[in-house]
């Protein structure tokens, strides 16, 4: 896979079921600090709600979600902090593949979902 300029000499792990129809990928870079990772989510799959401690930048890089508010889709950014709740959810039409990149941690309503975040570092 090549990695856009700004990535370059990034590495990602293979892709680990976290749950049902969700799939997530470690991405390193060369600031180790960096928390950034990829989401494969299948298609109308419902993610659990959360909200932010700190920013989250996520990038559409194939199909689409919403957050009750905002559609996104592929090339689009979605900016979250810790003034934003959601609970994204899947477009019917195909599985979602996005870039996040998280400043702190992602606050889970959920206490599985917490658990799990956690131990993902997310």
């Amino acid at each position: 896979m090549a990695w856009p300029r700004s990535l370059r000499g990034a590495t990602a792990s293979a892709w680990r079921r976290i749950a049902h129809g969700v799939r997530w990928s470690r991405v390193t870079l060369a600031d180790a600090a960096a928390n950034v990772y990829l989401l494969r989510v299948a298609a109308g799959k419902v993610l659990p709600e959360h909200s932010h401690r700190g920013g989250e930048l996520t990038q559409v890089l194939h199909g689409a979600f919403h957050d009750g508010d905002e559609r996104f889709a592929a090339g689009d950014f979605d900016e979250a902090d810790d003034s934003v709740h959601h609970q994204p959810v899947v477009a019917t039409c195909g599985e979602c593949i996005c870039r996040t990149s998280v400043e702190g941690r992602v606050a889970f309503d959920g206490a599985i979902a917490r658990v799990l975040g956690s131990l993902l570092g997310m």
